[in-house]
């Protein structure tokens, strides 16, 4: 839907995940993400949430052996970032993440990890004609379990129009 007065924008989606070697027991499994984001604007203040799972029909079980045995995963998540426009073409904003992820084990069973990102950063943009450079940076922190770790994400994108009105 389009967003209005008292009305958020949601977008429901659903994505295929390809075959990669990420994780171990996803290298050679196909995999949909669906997702139900939802954002509303207040002002100079965006918030957005989204909840969805990511499933994998067939994942490896077994990690040692040739000839593995396949599980069917659903790692459910739900996340929340909030924006602020500091200025037209700069944004602080936090990030968070809250996982539940499916994981096999090495006897064909399943287990759960619990994991948390919470990610504050910012971005600028700037107009370059109808294209847009954009910088951002961030600092996730992320705790699985009872262990933690944090790094520093930097990204640049630069962003063609989309369609003409």
């Amino acid at each position: 839907t389009v967003e209005g007065p008292g009305i958020p924008a949601i977008s429901p989606r659903v994505s295929f995940i390809l075959p990669t070697g990420h994780r171990e027991f996803t290298r050679d499994s196909f995999g949909m993400q669906f997702n139900l984001p939802v954002s509303k604007q207040q002002g100079d203040l965006a918030f957005h949430g989204n909840a969805g799972l990511t499933w994998y029909p067939r994942a490896s079980a077994d990690l040692f052996d040739n000839d593995p045995e396949r599980v069917s995963l659903m790692s459910p998540h739900i996340s929340g970032s909030t924006i602020y426009r500091l200025r037209p073409m700069l944004n602080l904003m936090l990030e968070s993440v809250l996982q539940f992820e499916q994981l096999p084990t090495a006897d064909g069973g399943k287990t759960r990890e619990t994991i948390f990102t919470l990610s504050p950063g910012a971005r600028g943009g700037w107009n370059l004609g109808e294209h847009q450079l954009i910088l951002g940076a961030a600092i996730p922190i992320v705790w699985i379990e009872s262990d933690s770790s944090a790094g520093i994400l930097l990204y640049m994108s630069y962003e063609l129009p989309f369609g003409r009105q």
